[in-house]
C-alpha cells in the first residue's frame, strides 16, 4: 500500500481519482468494480463536470 492516489481525467467532463497500488487493478470507469462515487463538479465553462471517488480495497482512507 503507498497511500498515493491518482487524478485522471478521462473524458472531456469526467475526472477518476483512483488509488494506487491498492489490491485492485482499476477500470477508470463509473462501471469500476470498486462502485466509484460521482459527484458533480461545476467546470470553468459554467457546464457541469462529474469527479468519481473510487474506493480503497486496503483501507487506506480508514488511515489517511
Amino acid at each position: 500500500m503507498s497511500g498515493q492516489w491518482l487524478a485522471k481525467q478521462t473524458g472531456g467532463n469526467e475526472v477518476h481519482v483512483a488509488p494506487l497500488d491498492d489490491l485492485l487493478v482499476r477500470d477508470l470507469t463509473d462501471l469500476c468494480p470498486c462502485g466509484p462515487t460521482p459527484s458533480p463538479s461545476p467546470m470553468g465553462d459554467g457546464s457541469d463536470g462529474w469527479v468519481y471517488t473510487h474506493h480503497s480495497l486496503d483501507g487506506r482512507e480508514a488511515a489517511e
